[in-house]
């Protein structure tokens, strides 16, 4: 019987990815990075926000502390139970719901729809992130408004760095290569993991479409959602080619 491969988001968001990058994830930065999309978006209390890729629900639970009504949604079942874990622990109200992006359980109900920290862009195709837009659009309100958190492209060719590692707190040290094919706008990162005894392996890593900005504008419009506002970081930066982040705030059409 053959054995069936799950996709690369599936295993390393299962396996790897809090090993990995979960030191980048303090409280404080979450803080910040909510209080921007608060006011970025103009949200006011009680409005309908869903956290599309919620993680383990830092920005879900910063957001719902804001007063808003938060749903956080996300493909791994073990994520949303730690968005219920970390509301819970804050005595806070947050729904959760375990679905693919591409298949957004709801329609026209969210004033605001957040996908945070490079979560667009790891699918198969652009098709299948088309996909994801039109998911998005469906289940937005009339004017409603989409912010996508993304990795600016420009920036990532400009300080493109092949080779990097860093140490988890456990004394696990984390290799990391990055392979950046120009043609197709695809970074893979590879990482081999060497725990503190000295053992080996090799985590599948991730792979990111970067968009530039003419493409997401484009792309948006498909699905009548108009960009409105792009910022390049969480300091309200304008955005440009030398800004680490991409982060584009676009209002669905009536």
């Amino acid at each position: 019987m053959t054995q069936k491969i799950s996709a690369w988001y599936v295993d390393f968001f299962r396996n790897d990815y809090l090993n990995v990058y979960g030191h980048m994830f303090t409280e404080e930065r979450a803080e910040k990075e909510s209080a921007f999309v608060v006011n970025a978006l103009g949200l006011k209390a009680g409005a309908s926000v869903l956290d599309l890729c919620c993680g383990q629900g830092r920005h879900s639970v910063q957001l719902a502390k804001g007063g808003l009504k938060v749903i956080g949604l996300d493909l791994n079942p073990d994520y949303v139970e730690l968005t219920q874990q970390a509301a819970e622990a804050s005595k806070l109200q947050v729904e959760t719901v375990t679905a693919d992006m591409r298949e957004i359980p709801f329609a026209n109900q969210f004033d605001a729809i957040v996908n945070m920290y490079s979560s667009f862009g790891y699918l198969e195709s652009e098709a299948e992130d088309l996909k994801v837009l039109e998911s998005a659009a469906n289940a937005l309100k009339p004017r409603g408004q989409l912010l996508l958190d993304m990795l600016n492209r420009e920036w990532a060719i400009d300080n493109y760095i092949q080779n990097d590692w860093h140490t988890g707190a456990d004394g696990t040290l984390y290799v990391e290569r990055r392979d950046l094919d120009l043609a197709t706008s695809r970074m893979h990162v590879h990482f081999i993991v060497v725990d503190p005894k000295g053992g080996r392996r090799e985590s599948i890593g991730h792979i990111i479409r970067l968009y530039t900005l003419t493409e997401m504008t484009r792309l948006l419009e498909r699905v009548g959602i108009r960009v409105t506002k792009v910022f390049g970081g969480f300091e309200g930066e304008e955005y440009g080619i030398g800004t680490r982040r991409m982060i584009v705030i676009a209002t669905k059409q009536p």
